[in-house]
């Protein structure tokens, strides 16, 4: 018997049977997972920034992201350098010597 063909009804734990958004308080949350795919990544490589203080919510078990909060934080935490200086060339002082004497 093929299990595809029966329709399963999703377990209310799980991730997908909550909302990928909540409007709280006239503040937008985002479910963890919707966010991370919103900014290419990993689930996991966004759960890294919990230390660092990105904020999040749990709503019923589910972590939520508060929008615009952190995409703030997320601009906030971009990094930029000063460009390299250009490298000096070194000259070939034997070439020199060599077209100079004879």
């Amino acid at each position: 018997m093929d299990s595809s063909t029966h329709d399963q009804p999703l377990d209310p734990r799980c991730r997908e049977a909550h909302p990928e958004h909540i409007g709280v308080g006239g503040i937008d949350y985002e479910r963890n997972d919707v966010a991370a795919r919103k900014y290419s990544e990993s689930e996991r490589s966004a759960n890294r920034r919990d230390k660092k203080g990105a904020p999040y919510v749990f709503f019923g078990g589910v972590k939520y992201r508060p929008q615009p909060h952190y995409d703030n934080f997320i601009a906030s935490t971009i990094q930029q350098h000063k460009p390299l200086p250009p490298k000096r060339r070194q000259r070939a002082y034997g070439r020199l010597d060599e077209q100079t004497h004879p």
